[in-house]
């Protein structure tokens, strides 16, 4: 029962994110409520559904696992998850047209993690729940973290669909000149990356990323191995 209520809170989020932020459906709700109105509205809604989530997944069973974590499964999960700050960071601290509000920084030439991915974030978020899922490999696990990959992997497709509607021209040469692929603009030699550029979100990150590990059992509940 508590399983399927966790599946259940996972649809929710993944509609509220998928279904509505990336969608037309959108665009309708700017047009009858405003943008302001539409961004508190869906705020709330987000935040709603990810709370709904994190307690269905707090009240989760023992669940059935697919395999047992291991120490080496552990230090995956430790790499993984160190370098998701680092390009959460990232995202963050450079210029970042894909932000939210940020599409003015388009004509900006792309620097740092931008030149890796032109969505830093998302693919953050991707390794960490890649890390987690490792670490964890219960059912429930699974189901919830896989979410958070889901919105991620499919919402930056969603996402270039939508600017490309919305910016048109601007967007068509920043797009050709970044990735959405990890390096793939960096591997057919459209951008160059400056290593000094990341040094930086590089530090930064692997700060924080030291402060969550040592707070992770006061922060989620969950003590580290």
């Amino acid at each position: 029962m508590v399983l399927s209520r966790l599946v259940f809170a996972s649809v929710l989020f993944l509609i509220s994110h998928l279904g509505i932020s990336s969608t037309s459906f959108r665009q309708m709700l700017i047009e009858r409520l405003g943008r302001n109105g539409y961004l508190a509205a869906y705020s709330i809604v987000a935040v709603l559904a990810l709370g709904f989530m994190i307690l269905s997944y707090a009240d989760r069973p023992v669940s059935r696992y697919l395999w047992l974590p291991s120490p080496a499964h552990w230090w995956s999960t430790y790499v993984l998850v160190g370098l998701s700050f680092v390009l959460a960071v990232g995202a963050f601290s450079t210029k970042n047209p894909t932000s939210l509000g940020k599409e003015g920084e388009l004509g900006t030439e792309p620097r740092g993690v931008i030149c890796i991915t032109r969505h830093p974030f998302q693919w953050a978020v991707v390794l960490w729940v890649v890390g987690h899922m490792t670490s964890n490999g219960d059912v429930a696990s699974l189901i919830f973290f896989g979410t958070f990959g889901l919105v991620s992997i499919f919402g930056t497709y969603l996402m270039d669909m939508r600017m490309a509607g919305e910016q048109d021209r601007a967007w068509a040469v920043f797009a050709a000149r970044t990735s959405n692929i990890p390096f793939g603009a960096i591997a057919t030699g459209r951008v160059a990356l400056r290593w000094n550029d990341l040094w930086l979100p590089t530090l930064l990150g692997l700060a924080v990323y030291v402060a969550v590990f040592v707070g992770h059992g006061w922060i989620t509940g969950v003590g580290l191995h």
